[in-house]
Parts: structure tokens; sequence; C-alpha cells
């Protein structure tokens, strides 16, 4: 064989195991993609983990994609956010790819429960997100530069946690009928500016309501928003219900992020919008409206 022949098929052999070590850094991405809801399990901290994740019909892999992750409250499971929130009716809606995990019931008393690093002998829920968003990511076109996080009363506050932590992956985060407690003020770490929306029932029996304005007040002083909201009442769609939405909107924010409450007159400790309540706002509508203005690195 000459000599050129050789080199050749020496060069040949370089490219293709560059080819290959180059695609095995690439996410498996399956070519056609099954759509629904999928019960999947992930080993984590030497459990195993579950979550729901919803691929919509309008997925096809050929374009990144936002994510969504919805946590619920204390008490709850994976199962019962995803029915009362619907945001896989917004994902069919909006093309995005919806994950509800499930809290673990390691407290001795078999309530499922987030740990927002305040009990050090409960799982990294942190590092589970995290590690979440790393395995979607891997399987799905992700664009992480739109990864966003909702949560219910205990899933709110940690949705707030893993925004202090792990801020760099959040692009916005929607918390409803919960806030940061002030331990989590004082530990909060954010790196970027980060737009958060919190809606909370001003009769909350549960996480009072007097709880909301440091959450507002740290986020606004660390986003640099106009320090006095823009205050402005919502819709009266059913004025027979008892029930009035009152915004309280931070704008002028860096990178043009915004803080906004919504102020439930009225409300109690739900999550508004879902079957069997009746107010004038849908949570998981006005949290998707909130999200797609942005992405990780501000106002899009």
């Amino acid at each position: 064989m000459k000599k050129s022949n050789i080199k050749i098929i020496a060069l040949l052999g370089m490219l293709a195991l560059v080819t290959s070590c180059a695609e095995a850094d690439e996410p498996v991405i399956a070519e056609t993609p099954e759509k629904g809801l999928f019960d999947e399990t992930i080993s984590h901290g030497n459990l195993q983990r579950e979550y729901l994740l919803y691929i919509p019909e309008s997925y096809t892999g050929d374009e990144p994609v936002p994510l969504v992750f919805s946590l619920h409250g204390a008490g709850g499971t994976k199962e019962s956010q995803y029915n009362l929130s619907q945001f896989n009716l917004l994902a069919d809606q909006e093309a995005f790819i919806l994950v509800t995990p499930q809290a673990t019931s390691l407290r001795g008393n078999n309530l499922t429960f987030w740990n927002q690093q305040s009990m050090p002998n409960l799982p990294d829920d942190v590092d589970f997100i995290n590690v979440l968003i790393d395995e979607v990511a891997s399987r799905y076109r992700i664009d992480l530069a739109r990864v966003y996080l909702a949560g219910s009363s205990n899933g709110a506050f940690m949705a707030l946690e893993i925004t202090c932590q792990l801020n760099h992956r959040i692009a916005a985060t929607a918390a409803v009928k919960g806030y940061m407690s002030p331990d989590q003020i004082t530990n909060c770490n954010p790196s970027k500016p980060t737009p958060i929306l919190q809606m909370h029932g001003n009769e909350d029996p549960l996480v009072p309501y007097e709880g909301v304005l440091p959450t507002l007040q740290y986020w606004a002083e660390f986003n640099q928003t106009e320090s006095l909201p823009i205050i402005s009442n919502l819709p009266d769609i059913d004025p027979g219900n008892g029930s009035t939405v009152v915004s309280y909107l931070y704008q002028k924010g860096t990178n043009g992020v915004e803080i906004e409450h919504l102020e439930v007159i009225g409300g109690v400790h739900d999550w508004f919008g879902e079957p069997g309540t009746s107010y004038d706002i849908n949570a998981s509508e006005l949290a998707w409206e909130f999200f797609k203005k942005f992405d990780v690195n501000g106002k899009r």
C-alpha cells in the first residue's frame, strides 16, 4: 500500500474518532420523541426520586424549548400538583416541557416536604432540581436560558430557595401562597437579577400574608428596580365571588427584570384558578405570561 493511502486512512480514522467524541458530548435526542405524560425516576442522594415529565404534542426536537418546573406543597404529591396547576394545558399551547417533581417524606411524620436547606438530615433538593435540569436536557432539546420555576406553598418556598442557590440556571420564578423565610433571605446568594412573581391571598390562614413584603423588598433591592411599585386593580371578572386582585409591579430593574406581587383580596390558601376555586385570576396562566417575558439574561 502506498504511503499516501496509509496517511489518508490514518487521517480518516482520526476524524472518525474526533467526530465520535464530539457526538458523545451531545444530548442523545430521540428522532421521533414520544409525547404525553411519563412517570419517571432518577437516582439521587442514594434515593430513587420521582417526577412527572410532560412532553407536549407540539414538541418535535427541531428547536430548543423552555423547561418549566412545578413544585407541590407540603403533604402534596406530584400528581396533585400536576392536576391542580394544569400546566400541561399551557405546555400544549405554548410549546414547553413540564417537570413536576416529588418531594420526600423523610421528616418522620410521613408528610412530604421540600428541604429549603434548613434540615440537614433531608435530601438536598436544590441539587435534585439541578440534576433534573441536566437529565431532561440530555434527552430533549431544552433552551437552558429559559428554565422556569413555579411552586405552591412549601413548593413556593422551595422554588425561591432554588432561585437563590441555583440562580445562574433560573430565568424566572413564580411563588404561589409562599415566600422566603428570614433565614432564606439572609442566606440568599443570587448571582444575577432575577424576575419574581408572587401571588398570595390576604386571608391565607396557613401562610400569613404579612410575610410577603420582606421577599418583595429583598428582590426589588437586589434587582435594583424602582423602590415604589405601580399599583393597579385587575379586572373583577366575577363580581359575585367576593374576591378582587391588586397588582404591585416593580419595574426598571437591571437587565429589564421585574418583580410583581398579586394580592388576592379575600383569597385563602389556594392555587388560584385551580379546579373548584372561584377567583379572578389563574395562577398558572399568569405564571407563564410572566415567564415568557424573560430568559436567564433578563428581559427578552
